[in-house]
């Protein structure tokens, strides 16, 4: 009687564990990342680059869970920014003017934004006002600024994923997300208040593949005919699309980033410099503050503008 309820035991045993094997092994196994594997982009044929005043328009074309999604974050009231504009207008009526430096014809400088989710609320309401700083101050000395932000249109891959999915899930895709990347002011233009409230709007940040918004603004700076040009990064954390890092392995884009700093910075024609808030950016940038706190900001962003322009040139 023993052994066979031994035996029973033993049998059951056996055929649940039948039953749990494929289900294991049905699993998606994590992807090792590759660093021989060179930086790669599945499709850009989803991709975004947009002028402010057309994201209404954008974010019209999602569909309801989509904006639905975006509903379960509330928008952050941009009245400071407006009080903040109406401020230095009158600082800069009231200042008499103060002879600019010879050579201010000859600077650009841009201020690139980090759209990610995690700088929702109170940091991106203070990247608003510190763009607004650095613009009055730009402006003040005869130079030009260009602001720009950049995330993904949706969240979990978008539109690139679901091609990746029809064309039968190739191995490592590579980038696999739709980018947007937002012009708030284009160099020359002048950045108001209502340009800047609308990185407040709660369906527009998502993740952030900080490499090619690198390399993107970058591109726009060369095209400049100013001799001295300046790139500012303002950024929370390391660069992160789940999508991506899902089909490629977790070290995909954070090995990517350093590459492309190395890069513009060995090219010599841009000087690079970037703003972590409670994140460590001089891990990847020859220089870079780093702040505790998102209110630290407008001064941070005069400071390393102020840094940049006495640089020997």
């Amino acid at each position: 009687m023993f052994w066979r309820d031994v035996f029973l035991i033993v049998l059951v045993v056996l055929i649940v564990l039948s039953f749990l094997h494929p289900l294991r092994s049905s699993r998606p196994r994590p992807v090792r990342f590759d660093p021989k594997r060179p930086y790669h982009v599945y499709t850009r044929d989803f991709d975004v680059e947009i002028e402010v005043d057309a994201l209404d328009a954008f974010f019209a074309t999602f569909s309801d869970s989509d904006r639905r999604r975006a509903e379960h974050f509330p928008e952050v009231d941009p009245s400071q920014l407006h009080d903040l504009e109406t401020e230095l207008r009158a600082r800069r009526a009231s200042d008499p003017l103060k002879p600019a430096p010879s050579y201010v014809d000859e600077v650009v400088v841009t201020l690139l934004i980090d759209h990610s989710g995690s700088m929702r609320g109170q940091p991106m309401l203070s990247a608003a006002r510190a763009a607004l700083v650095a613009s009055d101050l730009l402006h003040g000395l005869g130079a030009k600024l260009e602001v720009l932000g950049f995330t993904t249109a949706l969240w979990k891959g978008g539109r690139s994923r679901k091609k990746w999915l029809r064309d039968g899930r190739p191995p490592y895709p590579g980038r696999l997300n739709d980018l947007l990347h937002i012009v708030y002011c284009s160099a020359g233009e002048t950045l108001t208040a209502r340009d800047c409230a609308a990185m407040l709007r709660p369906d527009i940040l998502k993740e952030n593949i900080d490499g090619e918004a690198i390399a993107w603004a970058a591109s726009r700076l060369r095209r400049r005919a100013e001799r001295r040009k300046f790139l500012i990064v303002l950024s929370d954390g390391a660069p992160v699309d789940d999508s991506t890092l899902m089909e490629n392995g977790d070290g995909y884009l954070h090995h990517h980033l350093p590459e492309l700093i190395s890069e513009i910075e060995g090219a010599g024609d841009i000087r690079l410099a970037a703003i972590g808030i409670n994140h460590r950016v001089g891990r990847y940038y020859k220089q870079s503050i780093t702040i505790d706190s998102p209110e630290q900001l407008e001064e941070a962003v005069v400071q390393l503008i102020g840094q940049l322009l006495a640089a020997p040139h």
